[in-house]
């Protein structure tokens, strides 16, 4: 560090660290995002279903979140410089491998890569923020630099659908692969740590260090597994990822099947909601800022703040009841459903700031990156189950209802969780270590269910078409006519006439996947993507038995 006078002006250093803590954000949101962005692309080239999506997303995921159980503890110990960029290579180079798959199982390995590398990013951020800002500062850096996954989320379906359309969606892993690797120029040129930094001068020092805490002990896992406020982060963050994740992986696929958009208008509708996101981060950052120093206590800020999010997310559960209305008040439906989405998005990054900065508030600074590695992964558990629930429920009812309920719905019983185990928001330092072994068996316990879940969803209702005859057979329902044919997608759709047990008649549409297991489409011919006879002509075109 430079000798300073003692009067020498306060330096702001520290947030050009901020500044590259959300370029790297913004990457990492890039590469996260455009997966989900380019369903519409390659789906039907690569022939994937609503499960397949579904395993896609948790085969990211889920390594994600049990890689940062890991990692931070790494980051702890070698330092920020190295744990980020070497993080930094590895996801980069993993999403460069995108634009080589061509199945189900490439993508789900180029995914998983993906996964283990991006798990770097988040614990070693807030580590970032600790070491380099006084607590009164924190909220709002961490706002800022979170405002990055917006406008990686922004940026991704801007840049992305242009280039897909040209180029072909495979150019744009490679496109985005390649300005993350270039970050990582810059960032071992520009960081070290406030101590050895020389642009950091006595004064910034002096300001980034006047409330430190004392106790910098390192924290061993069974030391960390004892501090109760983890377990209730731990609980508030699977719940409230949870949604993010739904519409961070599903909004796309949602937006183009449900309201037959084109690829250009979904790249405009995505930015709104993610440019509304980034004003949320930094507004919830702001707020709890600003109570603490209005002489509001930390913990009530904090919370007073989660609670106005958590309401302002719970509109999103209407946005299901939006799909095959044409308008409301005048207004049509898009508009109401992008709107409603970008303020739950809005709301849940105001939210998460503090989440994180929580953590920051409750947690020994010596396992900040370890307890954000924990509860992070413990959220991506979460956020995988809700994808399950998603792709099943969209396999089986072609609708999105039920998970938008869903989604609005978790905050306030995640915020419930952490008023019951962490009611005084205060420094907690261990005193005695945990019992280690139930841990990791409750663990375990939740990955079992988690895989049972994944085997559940993946079950298909029928194994065969003699399957699907027998079981309607078993409710009084026979089938009287069919071999009506149509395309629903990339998949073939049978269209049957069939007649319950007291003799009423209706038509409906089964789809088969590649290895022929059937599905019943609700929809019919209204379903996104179909291409055959309408239903009004079905009567004149089923009139032989059904074999």
């Amino acid at each position: 560090m430079s000798e300073q006078t003692a009067n020498h002006p306060l330096t702001k250093y520290r947030w050009t660290i901020c500044a590259l803590i959300f370029f790297a954000t913004t990457v990492n949101y890039l590469d996260r995002q455009l997966f989900s962005l380019m369903v519409p692309f390659f789906e039907d080239e690569l022939k994937l279903g609503p499960t397949d999506l579904a395993l896609i997303n948790v085969s990211f995921i889920l390594p994600y979140g049990l890689s940062m159980m890991f990692v931070g503890r790494v980051i702890d110990r070698i330092g920020i410089r190295k744990g980020l960029g070497g993080a930094f290579l590895l996801w980069n180079l993993a999403s460069i491998a995108h634009a080589s798959v061509r199945s189900l199982t490439g993508f789900m390995s180029a995914r998983f890569l993906l996964g283990i590398g991006e798990s770097g990013m988040f614990p070693a951020a807030i580590k970032t923020m600790t070491n380099w800002f006084p607590l009164r500062e924190r909220a709002l850096a961490t706002g800022y630099f979170n405002a990055g996954s917006n406008m990686g989320a922004i940026l991704a379906p801007l840049l992305g659908v242009a280039v897909a359309t040209v180029f072909g969606w495979r150019a744009c892993f490679v496109l985005v692969g390649g300005c993350g690797i270039a970050w990582i120029f810059f960032w071992n040129r520009m960081y070290a740590e406030p101590e050895d930094h020389p642009k950091v001068h006595s004064t910034e020092l002096a300001h980034i260090r006047s409330d430190l805490n004392e106790h910098e002990a390192p924290l061993s896992a069974t030391q960390l597994f004892s501090l109760k406020p983890l377990y209730g982060l731990l609980f508030a963050k699977a719940l409230s990822d949870a949604p993010w994740w739904f519409y961070l992986t599903w909004m796309p696929k949602f937006l183009v099947d449900q309201f037959h958009l084109d690829k250009t208008f979904m790249a405009i509708a995505i930015p709104v909601i993610y440019l509304i996101a980034d004003v949320g981060s930094i507004a919830g950052g702001w707020m709890s800022s600003a109570l603490i120093k209005k002489g509001m206590p930390v913990g009530k800020s904090r919370k007073l703040t989660m609670l106005a999010c958590a309401l302002a997310v719970t509109p999103v559960m209407s946005v299901g009841l939006f799909v095959d209305r044409p308008a409301l008040l005048g207004i049509g439906s898009i508009y109401w459903v992008v709107g409603i989405v970008a303020l739950a998005a809005g709301a849940h990054q105001g939210w998460s700031c503090n989440m994180f900065t929580l953590v920051s508030d409750t947690i020994p600074k010596s396992a900040i990156a370890m307890a954000i590695g924990v509860i992070n992964g413990f959220g991506m558990v979460g956020a995988s189950a809700l994808q399950f629930f998603v792709g099943r429920t969209v396999q089986l009812t072609n609708s999105y209802t039920i998970p938008f309920m869903v989604a609005g719905s978790l905050y306030l019983v995640a915020l419930l969780g952490i008023q019951i185990m962490v009611p005084k928001v205060e420094p907690h330092f261990p005193t005695k270590k945990s019992n280690m072994p139930a841990v990791i068996a409750g663990g375990l316990a939740i990955l079992a269910a988690l895989a049972f879940l994944q085997y559940d969803s993946n079950k298909p209702p029928f194994k065969s078409l003699d399957d699907y005859r027998q079981k309607l057979e078993a409710k009084g329902t026979k089938i009287i006519g069919g071999n009506a044919t149509a395309t629903i997608g990339w998949m073939k759709g049978l269209w049957f006439e069939l007649e319950d047990k007291a003799g009423k008649t209706k038509f409906e549409l089964v789809k088969l996947d590649t290895q022929g297991r059937p599905f019943v489409e609700p929809k019919g011919a209204k379903a996104s993507k179909y291409e055959g006879p309408k239903e009004t002509e079905l009567k004149a075109l089923i009139e032989t038995p059904a074999k």
